[in-house]
C-alpha cells in the first residue's frame, strides 16, 4: 500500500486522518498474515502493555501482536517504518494520558481508547451494506479493545500472578472483570452485570487501567525499566523483531 510519510514527533497524537491510515495498515497486514488487527485491538493491547507488572521488551510482545515473523508481515520499509511511527506515537500519548491526575473520563487529559461504535456505524450506512456487513458478524462496543488487553494479560499470566496468600489478588481480578464482561455475550452476563450498560462497563475496565497502572508502581513494579535487561543484539546483528533487517537498521536506530 502507499505509505505516507508521517512525522515521528512523539509529543503528537496522531490525527483522525493518521489513524485512518495506521488502521487500513493494520488490517492491510493482518489479512496477510491471517491476523486480526485493528487499531482498536492494538489499543488495548498497547494499555495493557503499559500497565503490565513488568516491563515487555519489543522482541517479546512483537510476535505476539503480529505472529512469529514479527514486522515482516510488512512488505515494504515504509510500511514497516509506518507502523513503528503510529505506534511509538499513539504508546507515548496513552502513557501520557494514564500518567496524568484526573477525576472524570470526560478530562481531555484522560486516555480515550480507540473504540468504534458498530451500531452508529451501522446506522449512518446504505441498508445493503449494513445488512451484508451484519451477516458477518458485527463487534460489539468496546469488545475489540478488551480482547486486545487481554490478550496481553492471558498471555504473561505468571506475570500477572500475585502469592497464592497475597490479599490483592482479588481486587486485581476485579479489575479485569470489566474487560471480560465486554468479551461476553450480554445473554451470558450475571445479573449484576446486567445492571450496567456496555458504556458504563468499559468506563469501569478504564478506571481499572488506571488503577492497575499505580497498583503495580507502589508494588515496586509497573512500566519502569527492568532492573536487569536481557543483553541487546549488536548493531551488525538481525534485529530480533524479526523485520530481516540490521538491529543499527530497525529497532536499534534510535541508539546512539
Amino acid at each position: 500500500m502507499p505509505c505516507p510519510s508521517m512525522p515521528a514527533d512523539l509529543s503528537r497524537p496522531l490525527t483522525d486522518d493518521e489513524l485512518a491510515t495506521y488502521d487500513d495498515l493494520l488490517q492491510l497486514a493482518g489479512e496477510r498474515a491471517d491476523l486480526g488487527l485493528s487499531v482498536e485491538g492494538l489499543d488495548g493491547f498497547t494499555a495493557a502493555l503499559i500497565v503490565t507488572p513488568h516491563p515487555l521488551e519489543t522482541g517479546d510482545w512483537l510476535p505476539v501482536l503480529l505472529g512469529p515473523r514479527g514486522l515482516a508481515i510488512f512488505e515494504s520499509d515504509a510500511e514497516r517504518s509506518l507502523f513503528q511511527t503510529c505506534f511509538a506515537r499513539r504508546r507515548h500519548e496513552i502513557e501520557r494520558a494514564l500518567a496524568a491526575p484526573v477525576e472524570n473520563l470526560a478530562d481531555p487529559k484522560a486516555y480515550s481508547p480507540l473504540i468504534l461504535d458498530w451500531q452508529a456505524i451501522l446506522k449512518d450506512m446504505p441498508a445493503d451494506e449494513a445488512a451484508a456487513l451484519k451477516a458477518h458478524g458485527v463487534p460489539l462496543y468496546g469488545e475489540i479493545w478488551a480482547a486486545g488487553f487481554l490478550q496481553v494479560v492471558e498471555h504473561w499470566e505468571d506475570l500477572w500472578a500475585l502469592p497464592a496468600d497475597s490479599k490483592d489478588e482479588a481486587w486485581v481480578d476485579g479489575c479485569l472483570d470489566p474487560f471480560y464482561t465486554l468479551i461476553t455475550p450480554r445473554a451470558e452476563w450475571t445479573p449484576d452485570e446486567k445492571k450496567l450498560s456496555r458504556e458504563s462497563h468499559v468506563a469501569n475496565a478504564l478506571w481499572a487501567v488506571y488503577d492497575l497502572r499505580e497498583f503495580w508502581l507502589d508494588r515496586g513494579l509497573g512500566p519502569r525499566e527492568p532492573l536487569r535487561k536481557a543483553p541487546e543484539p549488536g548493531r551488525n546483528d538481525p534485529c530480533p523483531c524479526g523485520s530481516g533487517k540490521k538491529y543499527k537498521k530497525c529497532c536499534g536506530s534510535d541508539q546512539p
